[in-house]
């Protein structure tokens, strides 16, 4: 499952996403070299995170989940040195998808992985969605192989679906984690205390990945009402897509050179 590298880079849309859906895969590789970046902070300008946990500034609240992470990536161990945050904003990553794939290619030729892994495009979260147009956008420039793995995504019914990839897991790899394993991740994930009741929803047993198809992001990923839509963020998937759409175009002729 993916073990045929020296090196690999996990792109992580916010603090804790790379052990909720990597975490035990990371550790199983600790004897490779492992890097982290994050595209956000996890700190949304709407401050409703931030005042649910009685702080009084974004920043504030962004530095919390920064100390978080470091502890949980400690256990793996991956150093704080291999970790870089990048400067976009929780739920505004859409608004800049040009400037979120020239800053992961940035670190993708500094780093130099021959394995990158992300979030699978699932309409769970704006975020997540743009972590893997990036990672697929930096994929037609760059050699590296790559791996998806599944966060949330709604249901047919408007439930949110966790840790299944949307629409089925064709060609899926389901790393099965022992007793041991369990107690790790359950640590790990137990270094986020702000996002204690929102990760208690996901199983703890298993880890899946793909490698990642053929995507077309100028059309929805699953045919149901997009979950960030249902949860009522202001950000419709008509208007995520359509920034992907001038982003391809942006970013397409500067790719045929390359």
């Amino acid at each position: 499952m993916g073990s045929d590298f020296v090196r690999a880079l996990l792109v992580a849309p916010h603090p804790d996403d790379e052990v909720l859906g990597a975490g035990i895969w990371l550790r199983r590789h600790r004897n490779r070299e492992l890097h982290v970046v994050h595209l956000t902070d996890g700190s949304p300008l709407d401050m409703q995170d931030a005042r649910a946990h009685n702080m009084a500034s974004r920043e504030e609240y962004a530095e919390v989940r920064r100390k978080e992470v470091h502890a949980a990536l400690a256990l793996i161990p991956i150093p704080a040195r291999n970790c870089v945050q990048l400067p976009f904003v929780d739920k505004e990553t859409y608004k800049s998808l040009v400037d979120v794939v020239e800053a992961v290619d940035e670190v993708i030729c500094r780093v130099r992985p021959d394995l990158v892994l992300a979030p699978a495009y699932e309409g769970g979260h704006p975020d997540h969605d743009a972590a893997a147009f990036a990672v697929w956008m930096v994929s037609r420039r760059r050699s590296f192989a790559s791996l998806e793995f599944p966060l949330y995504h709604a249901g047919q019914d408007g439930e949110m679906v966790v840790s299944k990839f949307a629409g089925g897991g064709e060609a899926e790899q389901v790393l099965e984690l022992s007793p041991e394993e369990c107690q790790a991740k359950r640590a790990m994930l137990e270094c986020f205390p702000s996002q204690a009741e929102f990760l208690s929803r996901f199983p703890i047993g298993s880890e899946r990945f793909r490698p990642v198809p053929a995507r077309d992001f100028t059309k929805p990923p699953h045919p149901a009402p997009l979950l960030y839509e249902r949860w009522g963020w202001g950000i419709s998937g008509e208007e995520w897509r359509q920034h992907a759409q001038e982003a391809v175009s942006r970013l397409r002729p500067e790719m045929k050179q390359r």
